[in-house]
């Protein structure tokens, strides 16, 4: 009698949980804790790109990949055109963006690789 079904939202009331730090308020000098998250994104990297990611430890890390247009699914892969995406994480990395470039290699011209370059920092800036 006069109970609503309706459940209340939970809001929370302002309280943050313990040991969270927002992102816009995290601190810049945690070092170690950034260098955790690097070493575990160049692992996935490594898993995911396998013999053509290249890693040059060290500050700042680069990390060398190759790319390939990949069409299996289409019945084809062009194995005449490719490029290197070099990546470069520097202190302050990830809540720093990461300096990219790209190298052609076979068939792709630098108007072309400028044209990728230009693409990833659109998706960076998203």
């Amino acid at each position: 009698m006069g109970h609503s079904s309706k459940k209340k939202k939970r809001g929370g009331g302002g309280k943050r949980a313990k040991g969270r730090t927002p992102l816009k308020d995290h601190p810049h000098h945690q070092g170690a804790d950034d260098n955790e998250l690097l070493a575990e994104e160049i692992t996935a990297l490594c898993a995911i790109f396998q013999e053509d990611c290249k890693i040059v430890p060290g500050p700042p890390a680069q990390i060398f990949i190759k790319l390939r247009p990949y069409s299996k699914d289409m019945g084809f892969e062009d194995l005449d055109v490719s490029a290197v995406l070099l990546v470069r994480c520097f202190p302050g990395y990830p809540y720093k963006s990461p300096k990219l470039q790209i190298t052609p290699e076979k068939g792709l011209t630098n108007d072309d690789a400028e044209k990728l370059l230009s693409l990833l920092h659109d998706q960076l800036g998203k």
